[in-house]
């Protein structure tokens, strides 16, 4: 197992999403997500997934996986290019930086991806960068399917009393 520390921009690359206003949207299974995470849908992708996104204005810090094809709006960072790194590696490792320490200072804050391209980080090699995500992932359905169930009887209770 090899660990390398480098800059986040030597390991991805992010690079801003695409405008896409709400009236020029037509209705279909593309999903579109913004700073705050999935926002709708669209007939078209202006991205092929897997992919990564974050917030660039807005809501900052929130990290969102997308399985298939999708357009991340402008509000939005998105991985363009994984340079050979996992994708679901990537998505866990961008949950892990504190994106405050790169916003700038305005009413809405915003982050600058030529600053964020600078924070070092350290990346294992490609296989247990697999088995990180596996492991990850199978924790992350676990805590989904709680959540759901929590639901389901907080749901279940109400309709009994």
């Amino acid at each position: 197992m090899t660990w390398r520390s480098m800059a986040l921009g030597e390991a991805i690359t992010l690079k801003r999403g695409y405008d896409l206003p709400s009236k020029k949207r037509v209705k279909g299974k593309v999903p579109v997500y913004s700073s705050s995470g999935r926002s709708g849908v669209h007939n078209e992708a202006a991205v092929h997934g897997p992919g990564v996104i974050t917030g660039r204005y807005g809501t900052i810090g929130e990290v969102f996986y997308a399985t298939d094809n999708y357009w991340p709006l402008n509000t939005t960072l998105y991985v363009s290019d994984f340079k050979g790194n996992y994708p679901h590696f990537i998505y866990y490792l961008l949950k892990t930086i504190n994106w405050n320490n790169y916003t700038t200072a305005s009413a809405v804050p915003g982050i600058n991806r030529n600053h964020v391209h600078h924070c070092v980080v350290t990346i294992p090699d490609l296989t247990t960068q697999h088995k990180i995500a596996y492991v990850l992932g199978t924790y992350d359905q676990q805590i989904d399917c709680l959540t759901r169930t929590n639901g389901h009887l907080s749901q279940s209770f109400v309709l009994a009393v």
